[in-house]
């Protein structure tokens, strides 16, 4: 544990994660008003895929320009500009929610703006945190930057879960546009002090390296990766599409426990604390295990635990068990994530880390909200539970063929190191 926290002596480092927190409990926090209100006006699954579709799909648009943007642009400078800009999407739904103007039109409206911003923003977040810690520390950063906002993916819920009870939206919306800009002045902050020490324009990349023609071209990408690390993508690809969808579809799944309708929404906002949790843990577990090193086996041996967690939530029916098992799920699929980021974050050149990086976002964004929206057009044919059991069959035979090409490339790598 002392050396997993280690990166934590850099004080830029809390001061950026101590930001990244407010914020991200602010954005989940309204992540779950906006699918709760989306599914309380519609009782519709096809609604639930929607809204994530709205909220996740944009990123694959917009990664391409993500990545060139973060490539060339100073770091820091753009984060605070995203950051501000994403205020508007919480200003919408209070004045909204006051008005009392809230549709499924004005949720998908509201969705979509911020899966846009989210697009370019999430990997924006992920290439600040590698640059402003030493390389060495790039694992523990990652690992600890993941822990806090799965922290705050637990506490978001939580807090929307009382606004949903107490019937005061409004300062879910409040909280989050003042978490906004409270980030906004601690990347200033970052940013004036990093120019200060460099002694360079505010505005001129991090890295004088970034922005050159060879790291203008996304065949650059595919140069920058080996073919361990495009079967890692793959297989990362393939959990976003079959298993994380489960989690943009909770309030169907909540609906089908043993609870009573009153308390429908008291267990959906415990699901998704629960996911939260269980993705703190994971982090918790991968920042200890990638101190000794191995994170493409970490990679695979958290894929094997998610298919189990995913088996077993799919056979719960009391909401004990599924809060166990989907913290169990939760953990797998943050930890496969953060091992898969860690590779990129460590062995992809700098030039087109924003590239890759926006690439890992697409997947993460975008898969999830077309497995969302399959799942929601299929569910009038069959449950929601036989389909991610179908999902599950892929998932395992992947997981089984990359397992065994790592090891044999291992095999093959062995005898020239002798």
């Amino acid at each position: 544990m002392p050396k997993a926290a280690s990166p934590l002596i850099n004080a830029r480092l809390r001061v950026y994660l101590a930001g990244n927190a407010a914020s991200a409990v602010g954005t989940w926090a309204q992540r779950v008003v906006l699918l709760w209100l989306a599914w309380d006006t519609t009782q519709s699954s096809f609604m639930l895929g929607l809204m994530a579709m709205a909220d996740l799909l944009p990123s694959v648009i917009v990664a391409p320009f993500a990545g060139t943007l973060i490539d060339r642009k100073h770091r820091l400078r753009l984060a605070l500009r995203l950051q501000l800009l994403s205020i508007l999407p919480p200003c919408m739904m209070l004045l909204a929610t006051v008005a009392g103007l809230v549709s499924p039109a004005f949720l998908l409206v509201v969705a979509g703006l911020t899966g846009t911003l989210n697009g370019f923003d999430h990997p924006t977040r992920m290439v600040v945190v590698s640059s402003i810690v030493p390389k060495g520390d790039i694992p523990g950063a990652v690992a600890i930057n993941s822990m806090v906002f799965n922290l705050a993916r637990m506490l978001g819920p939580a807090a929307a879960g009382l606004a949903l009870t107490l019937g005061t939206l409004w300062s879910v919306f409040i909280f989050n546009a003042i978490s906004y800009l409270l980030f906004a002045l601690i990347l200033s902050r970052l940013a004036c002090q990093e120019a200060t020490e460099k002694g360079t324009d505010n505005d001129a990349p991090a890295n004088p390296t970034i922005g050159q023609h060879q790291g203008s071209s996304w065949s650059a990408v595919r140069n920058g990766l080996t073919s361990q690390h495009k079967l890692l993508l793959l297989f990362f690809a393939l959990l976003a599409l079959c298993y994380r969808p489960i989690f943009e579809l909770l309030p169907a799944f909540a609906v089908h426990l043993a609870v009573s309708e009153a308390e429908r929404a008291t267990a959906f906002s415990l699901m998704t604390s629960a996911q939260g949790f269980g993705a703190t843990l994971g982090a918790l577990v991968t920042s200890v295990l990638l101190t000794r090193g191995r994170p493409l086996m970490l990679t695979m041996g958290f894929g094997l635990v998610a298919v189990v967690g995913c088996v077993l939530f799919l056979l719960s029916n009391a909401l004990w068990a599924a809060l166990t098992s989907l913290m169990l799920l939760s953990g797998a699929i943050l930890a496969n994530g953060i091992c898969t980021q860690v590779v990129l974050q460590t062995q992809v050149p700098d030039t087109v880390r924003g590239k890759v990086l926006s690439l890992y976002t697409m997947i993460f964004r975008g898969l999830p909200a077309l497995g969302a929206m399959a799942v929601g057009l299929l569910a009038d044919k069959a449950h929601e539970r036989v389909i991610f059991a179908i999902g599950s069959l892929p998932v395992l035979v992947m997981l089984l063929r990359i397992t065994w090409i790592l090891n044999k490339d291992r095999k093959k790598e062995a005898p020239s190191r002798l």
